[in-house]
């Protein structure tokens, strides 16, 4: 069992929160990916081994971008100082739905439950603004982050093989698109 850690989430302060942000480590590393298998219009992920762990670290602009443009943002702050972690979400009228557009938990502070109350506060915001549904994008490489969206109750929903920049990620690297509906008339 894992040990909780006390940590407060807040509302980010943007742009006060901006040096605190670009030291939040954001990262990951697996022994597994899950690889887009495109058969005609058909897609499945397979889920496959690796010999040596794919590792990749985000850009600070990424999270700094996210915070920038969020139309909810929120903090987690570590009891011993600093950032624990950040969640945003951004608003699209034109379908009446919203991005989960960052979700990041510290190395250290994950498996304390963390990453489920962002999450929690990600929903509860989208419900509130009567959205149909939350969307999110990550990478196929980030099995972690699959299997923790797939436990939240998102679902997947496509894969986007030409999303990234062959020029600025790996590879292997393929968007990957899950959706977790709301209740937008019950709000």
């Amino acid at each position: 069992m894992s040990q909780t850690v006390a940590m407060k989430l807040r509302p980010l302060r943007w742009p006060a929160d901006a040096d605190a942000l670009r030291d939040l480590p954001a990262a990951y590393s697996t022994s597994a990916i899950f690889v887009p298998e495109v058969d005609g219009l058909g897609v499945r992920l397979r889920e496959t081994r690796l010999r040596v762990p794919f590792a990749k670290t985000y850009p600070a602009e990424t999270l700094l971008e996210a915070a920038a443009t969020a139309s909810f943002a929120v903090v987690a702050e570590a009891a011993a100082g600093g950032l624990a972690g950040f969640t945003a979400v951004q608003l699209r009228p034109w379908n009446r739905s919203a991005e989960l557009s960052a979700l990041f938990v510290a190395p250290d502070s994950r498996g304390q439950g963390l990453g489920r109350a962002l999450m929690l506060a990600a929903i509860e915001f989208a419900r509130g603004e009567r959205v149909r549904c939350l969307t999110l994008e990550t990478q196929c490489t980030n099995a972690p982050a699959i299997r923790f969206y797939q436990r939240a109750g998102f679902q997947f929903c496509g894969v986007h093989t030409a999303l990234y920049d062959p020029a600025t990620v790996a590879p292997e690297e393929a968007a990957v698109f899950f959706t977790y509906p709301l209740d937008a008339v019950g709000g």
